[in-house]
């Protein structure tokens, strides 16, 4: 039986250029750049969390923002985020 697997966005924002090029790196070897500061993966649940758990212990939570979309299906998405995030956020797919 084939694992599920989900489109995930990683969107980011990194202050020091040490620190991203790390980042980098890490979300390489999980998915695409697809701008800048985006990556795009077809990740499993399971995948998607190691992702989340590897690419916190990179940058500061302090100065940094990540952010990790799942995209389910139209009515199912899931957030995964460190930084602040502002209330007039909108998102639209």
């Amino acid at each position: 039986m084939r694992k599920r697997k989900y489109i995930v966005l990683i969107i980011y924002d990194v202050v020091d250029n040490k620190t991203r090029s790390r980042l980098v790196k890490c979300l390489e070897r999980y998915g695409v750049r697809v701008q800048k500061s985006a990556f795009e993966a077809l990740l499993t649940q399971a995948q998607c969390a190691r992702l989340a758990h590897d690419s916190s212990r990179i940058i500061d939570e302090s100065v940094d923002s990540l952010r990790i979309y799942t995209l389910d299906d139209i009515l199912n998405i899931y957030t995964w985020g460190i930084g602040e995030r502002k209330e007039q956020d909108c998102i639209i797919l």
